[in-house]
């Protein structure tokens, strides 16, 4: 067996081992010699390296609401106050809004395992291919490297479990010794043997193995600027997973000052050799460097939705444009086009879509929180994305405003209600045949998300009036009409009103989840003239995570490896809110 196919066998065998109850997952290479050997050993890179991408959207019929990793994203809002539902019937979102079936059930092991495959795909691309930033593999490499951040970088943020001030799970954790620790690291270096025995690394460990693989990126695709498809990543989008990173570090740090003495201690570990120092004395100095790595991000020739692009019933929010950084692609020939009807990205965001589950028929449209909804400027344009309740059926309204933002008549509109929200729409505007109308392609990454970054972070580093003009600079230039402004310079109310204009702004993209945790912002639905569905309605503690969002890791994972901890059950941790 020569070296080229035991590097991939190594690494595959790796993470299988890691991945419990594989079902439906589809493998590009099989694991058998001879079905595999000649392939291997004449390994087409590009082939390898297009399985990554691909990967993004593999999907199977074991969940309804399983589309691919576009579904994660609506699964992370579905965790924050941003996305209530109209009617429960037909919503397959419901567990972490209702608190129920969070431990160890199927949603949880979808989650662990498609993340680790993820990680396969990108090893396999990385244990065949030449290192050399200037070598002929270097978009392959930076793009392996890239995804495989971005999928440690979730993986982090999901399982390492943080304080929720609910005693009974927080006393688990302190017993089980969970504080700090977040989860293993696989790599196309790690051996079938040594996968047996792995533990869930501390978090000092995961940034810098974190940033250590995003500056490689950064030196490989220094060359390719940007990618040849917006579902790869070009150095802009690195710039851009650098500034999450680096804004996420910051927070940490400046909130917990226990954990910045623990990552310091660690710059010089001799165990820690093998991985690039982050170089910081404080939480500004990570605040620093997510400023600057967003600059440069949104330098690389990206420009914001305007409003027209916002609003169009055609292309709006399914087709790649200069605002979108880093998307996922649904080709016309994608099972998620061609197989599926309502389990599709289309049906559960779109009410336009009469196939789905969002639409008229079934009534499962997602809406914006009432509260969020109330402080959205006059002056922006972006509030016409959702009924207004004062204008829900009014005719002269959906003349003036709505009409814009629908392909639907007038006739149907005015039978939704109140906040529900038409931001997203069937490919072409075609809401009548799935085939057609589920060929989307969905952001995760937008140009949008640089410019709030930066002034978050110059807020928190140059002071808050500094932060709170480039607020006001991004929303007057792209957003309103010119006249917004926001009165108080104090650095909470700031850094508040920069969430909040994120929340808005990335409504239905799963962003906002990760600021709540960051920020240990309370989710909050129950509260007098909520439309949060009854089932629905748990308020989170201010200063804590929400307890829903330290995610479950499935028992299968521990009876593999005796050396992982799980984290508690978080299902029913909480009361539900009565008026």
């Amino acid at each position: 067996m020569n070296k080229l196919f035991r590097n991939i066998i190594n690494a595959s065998l790796a993470v299988s081992f890691f991945i419990p109850l594989t079902g439906c997952l589809e493998e590009a290479f099989p694991e058998d010699d001879s079905a595999s050997k000649e392939q291997l050993e004449g390994a087409d890179k590009k082939g390898l390296f297009s399985a990554i991408p691909a990967y993004m959207l593999t999907c199977s019929d074991d969940n309804y609401c399983d589309v691919g990793f576009p579904g994660f994203g609506i699964w992370r809002d579905t965790m924050t106050p941003d996305l209530p539902v109209k009617s429960t019937t037909y919503d397959y979102f419901t567990d972490y809004a209702t608190l129920s079936y969070i431990g160890d059930w199927s949603i949880q092991t979808m989650f662990w395992r498609r993340y680790y495959y993820m990680i396969q795909k990108t090893s396999t691309v990385l244990s065949v291919s030449d290192r050399n930033p200037d070598g002929e593999d270097a978009y392959y490499v930076g793009n392996a490297l890239g995804f495989r951040a971005w999928a440690y970088m979730d993986l982090g943020r999901l399982y390492e479990f943080r304080p929720t001030g609910v005693p009974e799970l927080d006393e688990i954790a302190e017993s089980r010794g969970l504080y700090g620790l977040t989860v293993p690291i696989v790599t196309e270096n790690t051996t079938d043997a040594e996968s047996r025995r792995l533990v869930r690394v501390p978090f000092y460990e995961l940034n810098r193995f974190i940033m250590n693989d995003l500056n490689e990126a950064e030196r490989c695709l220094e060359n390719h600027r940007t990618a040849p498809s917006k579902d790869q990543m070009g150095l802009g989008v690195i710039y851009g997973l650098k500034a999450r990173m680096w804004l996420e570090l910051g927070s940490r740090f400046d909130r917990h000052a226990e954990d910045l003495q623990q990552q310091l201690s660690y710059e010089n570990d001799p165990e820690a050799e093998k991985y690039d120092k982050l170089a910081i004395a404080n939480a500004a100095d990570c605040y620093r460097n997510a400023a600057e790595y967003a600059r440069k991000a949104y330098s690389m020739g990206y420009s914001p939705l305007t409003r027209s692009q916002w609003y169009d019933p055609v292309n709006g929010f399914n087709t790649p444009n200069n605002s979108w950084m880093w998307c996922t692609i649904i080709s016309s020939d994608n099972k998620l086009a061609t197989t599926y009807v309502w389990q599709s990205f289309v049906s559960f965001m779109s009410p336009e879509a009469t196939y789905g589950v969002s639409s008229l028929d079934f009534g499962s449209y997602h809406m914006i929180d009432a509260r969020l909804f109330s402080g959205i400027d006059a002056c922006d344009w972006r509030r016409d994305t959702w009924i207004d309740p004062d204008e829900a059926g009014s005719l002269s309204a959906y003349d003036s405003k709505y009409s814009k933002t629908t392909s639907y008549p007038y006739n149907t509109w005015k039978k939704f209600e109140a906040y529900a929200g038409f931001k997203f729409h069937p490919a072409g505007g075609d809401g009548s045949t799935s085939t057609n109308g589920n060929a989307v392609s969905i952001p995760f990454m937008r140009v949008e998300e640089m410019y709030l970054i930066e002034a978050e972070a110059v807020a928190r580093t140059q002071g808050a009036a500094a932060g709170k003009a480039l607020l006001e600079n991004f929303m007057n230039s792209y957003r309103t009409d010119g006249t917004y402004s926001f009165a108080s310079t104090q650095l909470d109310d700031v850094i508040d009103e920069i969430f909040k204009q994120k929340r808005i702004e990335f409504w239905g993209e799963g962003v906002v989840a990760w600021d709540f945790r960051r920020l240990e912002k309370a989710v909050i639905k129950g509260y007098p003239g909520t439309n949060h569905p009854e089932t629905f309605r748990y308020n989170s503690y201010e200063g804590y995570v929400a307890p829903w969002t330290n995610i479950y890791i499935p028992d299968r994972v521990q009876n593999l490896n005796s050396n992982i901890k799980l984290n508690p059950d978080p299902s029913g941790c909480l009361p539900l809110w009565k008026e």
